[in-house]
């Protein structure tokens, strides 16, 4: 098996050997392909992955992409365009306009969405016809959008965790451990009004009505009490960005008194992240940071790589056309996110049920906004990519998404060949 990482110079590389790892015995023999556009440091995470793996795979590294893909029986893509100082960007340029600034949800998402679509179109195009792409670069649900759109038929699939780290959450809210939530929805914005405990059903309306919002304990990718007022608000399980939309003016106020993006927080760490993945690289055991990807980002990206090569039948959640309306408030070709049966034929989505109904005006607002973005950032529309996003939930009206669209396309213009 060969197996194409691109943008294996990502931070989150060591959780990736981690997952390869965990899954010795499927992935023993194969060949991983690195390819990164920042050589030394797909170099580095070369050097780290060879010692890690000790023989297990081999690691080749290809400074061109072509030759990274050739022959690839998967290729898994992990790169974020314009690096971190675009994220940057993303997040603060909403937030100067009084919209929630954040890199995969909403405007901030939207310019993320036009720098990585042109991408993987180009990656579509040249990977060999038979490979799986598996693919984590964000927005998940609107870059699969667009690829599926332009090469219908291609095989490719879209990787979200969230869905794992969510039901962890709530496992730790409810004092319930072996939850199995039906997450249904959008990227981002997933609901599980059925939820089994250790594949029995659960009641969910005592127990949210009885939860007691803890106080406080937000970190950048939870926020527990906001989650369980919201709950117990809804009773059935919200997705964490849930916070983004339905407390957006206490998140943008809570952004903008902080002072510096989660990009500026994660750029001042990066130095030393690096520093210590170049020393644990040379040793004869490394054992790199798990700060920028752990185990868990890994281990799932792998797990379904496995699960089609090994043509497994397992349950995932993961982002793939809404197939004969599984979702049925949802149209047929919109790309969700939900529970699939992951075997050699791909990933097939469950029917577990709609959504529920407060929140299903709301995700299917999101999703026009993911078609229009789709089509803005496949063909460079200005008049699309102001639609889409007067479409967003997030955005007031018509001047903040003139304004929001005019400073984005301006800052990040070198990564957006599309609307040159």
């Amino acid at each position: 098996m060969k197996i194409a990482v691109v943008g294996a110079g990502s931070g989150y590389l060591p959780g990736v050997v981690r997952g390869v790892l965990h899954r010795a015995d499927d992935l023993r023999g194969a060949e991983l392909a690195f390819h990164d556009p920042d050589v030394p440091a797909m170099e580095l995470m070369a050097r780290l992955a060879r010692g890690m793996l000790k023989g297990l795979c081999r690691v080749t590294e290809h400074p061109a992409l072509k030759t990274a893909l050739d022959g690839a029986d998967f290729v898994f893509t992990t790169f974020r365009p314009g690096g971190m100082p675009a994220r940057h960007l993303d997040e603060a340029i909403p937030l100067g306009h009084g919209v929630v600034g954040q890199e995969t949800a909403g405007p901030g998402g939207f310019l993320m969405a036009c720098r990585s679509v042109p991408v993987l179109l180009e990656l579509a195009e040249l990977a060999p016809e038979n490979a799986w792409i598996v693919n984590y670069t964000n927005p998940t649900s609107v870059v699969t959008d667009a690829v599926l759109q332009r090469f219908p038929g291609r095989r490719f699939l879209g990787l979200c965790d969230q869905s794992v780290g969510d039901t962890e959450m709530w496992e730790d809210l409810l004092g319930l451990e072996g939850l199995e939530p039906d997450w249904i929805g959008l990227n981002h914005l997933t609901w599980a009004d059925t939820v089994r405990h250790r594949g029995m059903p659960l009641d969910l309306a005592p127990l949210l009505a009885a939860l007691e919002p803890p106080d406080g304990g937000a970190t950048p990718w939870r926020d527990p009490s906001r989650m369980a007022d919201l709950g117990k608000a809804l009773g059935f399980l919200p997705n964490s960005y849930a916070k983004y939309y339905f407390f957006h003016d206490e998140v943008v106020a809570e952004l903008r008194k902080k002072g510096t993006t989660r990009a500026q927080d994660i750029m001042g760490t990066l130095p030393a992240f690096y520093a210590q993945v170049e020393a644990e690289s040379r040793k004869a055991d490394p054992d790199p940071s798990r700060e920028r990807g752990g185990g868990e980002h890994g281990e799932f990206a792998i797990d379904v790589i496995c699960a089609i090569a090994g043509d497994e039948g397992r349950r995932m959640v993961l982002n793939v056309p809404n197939t004969g309306r599984a979702i049925p408030s949802l149209a047929a070709d919109t790309v969700v996110e939900m529970p699939c049966l992951v075997d050699a034929r791909g990933a097939a989505p469950l029917p577990v049920g709609d959504l529920p109904l407060p929140v299903r005006g709301l995700t299917q607002a999101a999703a026009c906004y993911e078609r229009l973005a789709s089509r803005a950032a496949t063909t460079g529309d200005r008049a699309v990519a102001l639609q889409a996003l007067m479409a967003h939930p997030f955005v007031p009206g018509k001047r903040a998404a003139e304004a929001i669209l005019t400073e984005g396309l301006a800052a990040h213009a070198a990564d957006l060949p599309q609307f040159r």
